[in-house]
């Protein structure tokens, strides 16, 4: 395994109304995470001298020899840190700094150099300069006593044209040990497994994370993510983001709580979706920053707990944003040459359906007209029959006998049929002699 964990990248092709939001919505909660520690410089508030005392909060532990303090000056305007001054506190862990510079727009910060882990106290949220604590812990590379208090998971924006949910997750992991836990990543065994890990839904992009935890790297890996940042006894916030592209109307997380979690929210904008998982409490609506949100929660899981959620009822793009999308890409293309396809063909069945009708149509006035000559040489020998056993006179036989023959003719008689052919024992001419006996 390679342990050198490069750090992660962040909102490198997140589309532009989900970035903005998720970046809004990460320095609001970062602004009330941090508030607490940010450095507030006020002159009457500065003192001329710093006394303090570092100690060892792990049971048992000890002060390294010569561990060092460092007294950090930091201008407020241009935000750059100066190392002003060096010292070494004495067995009973105490040490100082004198004759210190005050001014406006000049804060102090105190560092202590424990190796791995650095420590530090700005002085501007200390009321007694005279009385600093500063704890070291000693290490440990078991996460046997890390759990997560809280895991929050919002869904703050959706955008249904292009099928993306922007998800913001602010976790809090709690250190109930006394020894800080820090990974060997000199350790050529080391896994993903001996890191903080946490993991994240299938097929998810443009991951950014931020902690209140001492800095460390990360590692992104198939399921999620992995940290190397210690962490030392106590409460810290993580806070991440990342967009996850959905199909149909949503998408499945299996998520994984190897260290348990105290307490599990999830959020979908009101009326945006559905989220649903075994154990998981009644639909509640919330207000977070001005906007209604759909809420379920639940408790106490423990270490190595899988939950199914399934998020559904996501938004979909409109006809015109569906059309406009087929549009800019070239499946359009394949889709009309599919289209003129089967209109040619189309055209061609019923070319050759329309040709085999008129044959057969063709076919039967042929049979039409064999039946109606065979008919009227019938009614000829019929009339001769008539005419020799006197019951018809001459004239009206003629007249019955010449019509009779115009019709033949119509029907393009060639040749009158003969004797053999006659359904009679009379024959006729066509020079309309009488028939004889």
């Amino acid at each position: 395994m390679n342990n050198h964990f490069p750090p992660m990248t962040k909102f490198t092709s997140m589309p532009v109304a989900i970035r903005l939001l998720v970046i809004v919505l990460i320095a609001t909660l970062a602004v009330a995470i941090q508030s607490a520690e940010t450095p507030v410089a006020s002159a009457q508030d500065q003192q001329d001298s710093i006394l303090g005392r570092v100690t060892n909060g792990t049971e048992g532990g000890s002060l390294p020899p010569n561990l060092e303090v460092l007294l950090m000056s930091i201008d407020l305007a241009s935000n750059q840190i100066i190392e002003q001054e060096t010292t070494t506190v004495d067995e009973d862990g105490i040490f100082g700094f004198n004759n210190l510079i005050s001014g406006p727009g000049l804060a102090y910060r105190v560092v202590v150099d424990s190796g791995d882990y650095t420590p530090s106290v700005d002085m501007a949220n200390i009321e007694n300069w005279q009385n600093v604590r500063i704890n070291i812990y000693d290490e440990t590379t078991s996460l046997d006593n890390i759990t997560i208090n809280s895991y929050v998971l919002m869904v703050p924006t959706i955008d249904a044209r292009t099928r993306q949910a922007g998800i913001l997750t602010v976790i809090n992991v709690d250190n109930r040990g006394d020894r800080i836990w820090i990974p060997n990543i000199e350790d050529p065994n080391l896994t993903g497994f001996d890191l903080l890990r946490f993991n994240l839904p299938d097929g998810f992009t443009d991951l950014s994370i931020e902690s209140e935890l001492p800095s460390g790297n990360i590692l992104e890996i198939d399921t999620g993510f992995a940290m190397t940042n210690p962490i030392p006894p106590g409460e810290a916030a993580i806070l991440m983001s990342y967009i996850i592209p959905y199909e149909g109307d949503g998408f499945d997380f299996n998520l994984k709580m190897p260290y348990g979690v105290g307490q599990l929210r999830l959020l979908v904008p009101e009326g945006g979706g559905v989220i649903t998982g075994e154990g998981l409490g009644s639909i509640e609506s919330v207000v977070v920053a001005e906007n209604v949100f759909s809420s379920v929660e639940g408790n106490d899981y423990v270490a190595d707990t899988e939950l199914a959620l399934s998020f559904s009822g996501l938004p979909q793009p409109t006809f015109l944003q569906s059309l406009s999308e087929f549009f800019e890409g070239r499946t359009y293309v394949i889709v009309i040459i599919w289209v003129v396809g089967i209109i040619l063909l189309a055209i061609l069945g019923y070319a050759m359906y329309s040709s085999r009708k008129n044959s057969n149509l063709t076919s039967d006035d042929d049979d039409d007209e064999v039946a109606s000559r065979a008919d009227i040489v019938a009614e000829i020998a019929a009339l001769d029959e008539e005419y020799e056993a006197n019951k018809i006179d001459e004239d009206e036989y003629n007249a019955q006998r010449d019509e009779l023959k115009s019709l033949a003719l119509e029907l393009d008689f060639e040749e009158i049929p003969d004797a053999s052919d006659a359904p009679s024992k009379y024959v006729f001419d066509s020079d309309d002699e009488e028939p004889e006996k």
